[in-house]
């Protein structure tokens, strides 16, 4: 098809910043979704909301289950849903084996989770859209962590998912469907936000510092990480396939 009417797409971590951006975009380009997050996300004409946990495997079922009953079958999944963590682990020694699990889990199977549950329908209706969100800090990261609460997991967990998605996409490529991840920098939402208060919440100088380090000067926002996302959704991303596009100001 070359539009996008009757399309429809699941976004996780619809809550969040560019979760919620991404939803926008992608009903302005005539998608119908799916917004899935932890807590129920806020919706819209053309939305429906599902309160989910992306790293159990039966809610993962549960999800797909709803998007087939929705729309027959998903032609998009933009899997957002990720983080580092609710707990502060600076380096080795402080991640424990269950903040490494929670990280991986949060990441990495709940990527491998919603595409095994959601990429099949794709693969035999001959068209079909996977976005995974990668992170600058997948090739690591120098000095302190900032806003990054456990970040050798996160790393690890982010690294794995740009493998997943190489791999996913060589095996899908021939049926249509294309696989693709983006990796933003620095993203701040608005205020009260998770990642702008941790970033608020650091020293002034390390602020700087920061920013400093981005060749662009300043943060990223999530519209322009959800413009991206909504191309490689498009018609014309379609031969663009198996690729990790940084959003990240040059840095």
């Amino acid at each position: 098809m070359a539009d996008r009417k009757g399309r429809a797409a699941i976004v996780t971590g619809a809550a969040g910043m560019i979760g919620s951006a991404t939803v926008r975009h992608l009903r302005q380009a005539g998608w119908s979704v799916l917004a899935v997050d932890l807590r129920e996300p806020e919706t819209m004409e053309g939305v429906t909301a599902l309160a989910a946990d992306v790293t159990d495997p039966v809610q993962a079922a549960r999800i797909a289950a709803r998007a087939a009953n929705l729309f027959g079958h998903a032609d998009a999944l933009v899997h957002i849903a990720g983080g580092a963590g609710p707990t502060r682990a600076p380096d080795l020694a402080s991640t424990d084996l269950d903040i490494w699990n929670h990280v991986m889990a949060l990441n990495l199977t709940s990527a491998f989770l919603l595409c095994r549950a959601l990429v099949p329908p794709m693969r035999e209706a001959g068209f079909g859209r996977v976005v995974l969100l990668s992170s600058i800090i997948a090739r690591g990261e120098k000095g302190p962590p900032t806003t990054v609460a456990a970040r050798l997991p996160y790393a690890a967990a982010k690294a794995a998912l740009e493998g997943l998605t190489a791999q996913l996409a060589k095996d899908c490529a021939a049926d249509g469907v294309t696989v693709n991840a983006i990796a933003p920098g620095l993203i701040l939402g608005e205020q009260g936000t998770r990642i702008r208060d941790r970033f608020e919440a650091l020293p002034e100088t390390e602020r700087a510092r920061m920013l400093g380090a981005i060749p662009a000067g300043r943060a990223g926002t999530a519209d322009e990480a959800a413009g991206l996302i909504a191309f490689l959704l498009s018609p014309e991303a379609a031969y663009l396939n198996g690729a990790t596009i940084p959003v990240n100001g040059a840095a």
